[in-house]
């Protein structure tokens, strides 16, 4: 699906919503500082905007900084596919956010909070920038050698975990990495189940996307050899191992499966939209 730019779409204010056509369209709503609030669907965009759920919270938003309707015409058949698939790459603020509670925190808040707590867990192995069809993604790795509670692994699920029931659009999405393949152990022996929890801290990777660029956090076998030839480097104003341009080279050249397309972090892809900028990091 080629993305769509939001910014470029036919738009009214909020306040001018009565303009808005009667078409099936995806729509978005967008404030002054281009910050996407909202993505949605709708078989007629000007009767969904007669009294739409989201109406009180983009109206408060809207006394500081107008919000504006924008709207691309669309199937009516393929609206639910495509408003799926923007929701999670822009990651609004409002969507997948309880309607009842004003106070909604912003995803890219609950994602620094996540990169400060693992800045010495995590390293950025590289970028692939943004294409007519992809968004930016950013690749981190941890090392999945403690199976412990104590490990990145299980501390990365504790902060899941805790941070579930907070009202923000930001989500962290698990698949499976790489499965381990060995010998087969008697079930119950010590070794199947040290083979377990190998596999419950290796088996993990998780992706989250924030304004518009999608992390993927995956182990790694070399870690510690990883770690000795990094840089700083900003994430979403978090700083961060990040491995060198030399050293991103040689990985590629002896993994270039896992590391193929990758190239080095030169600058903070992630535009800080609602945190304050010059705060302390």
């Amino acid at each position: 699906m080629t993305l769509i730019n939001p910014f470029k779409l036919p738009s009214v204010y909020l306040s001018e919503s009565k303009k808005l056509p009667n078409c099936t369209a995806i729509y978005f709503a967008i404030d002054s500082q281009n910050r996407i609030l909202y993505v949605g669907q709708a078989t007629n965009l000007a009767s969904r905007w007669k009294n739409h759920h989201r109406q009180y919270q983009l109206e408060e938003i809207d006394k500081n900084f107008p919000v504006k309707i924008a709207w691309q015409v669309w199937n009516e058949s393929g609206l639910g596919e495509a408003e799926k698939y923007l929701i999670n790459n822009f990651q609004p603020l409002l969507n997948g956010t309880r309607v009842e509670l004003p106070a909604v925190i912003p995803s890219e808040v609950i994602l620094r909070y996540f990169l400060k707590a693992f800045s010495r867990r995590l390293i950025i192995i590289g970028r692939k920038s943004q294409t007519a069809s992809e968004l930016t993604n950013v690749y981190l790795k941890y090392d999945w050698t403690d199976c412990s509670p104590k490990g990145t692994a299980a501390k990365i699920k504790k902060f899941i975990r805790e941070n579930k029931d907070k009202n923000t659009s930001l989500k962290f999405k698990w698949q499976k990495y790489v499965i381990i393949r060995g010998i087969l152990f008697h079930p119950g022996s010590r070794e199947q189940k040290a083979n377990a929890r190998q596999n419950r801290s290796y088996n993990n990777h998780w992706q989250v996307a924030c304004n518009g660029v999608i992390l993927h956090i995956t182990p790694s076998n070399n870690y510690k050899e990883l770690k000795l030839s990094t840089d700083s480097k900003e994430l979403a104003g978090i700083k961060l191992q990040t491995l060198t341009k030399v050293a991103l080279s040689e990985m590629s050249s002896k993994y270039p499966y896992e590391y193929s397309g990758i190239s080095y972090l030169e600058t903070d892809p992630i535009p800080l939209l609602w945190v304050i900028k010059n705060c302390a990091r």
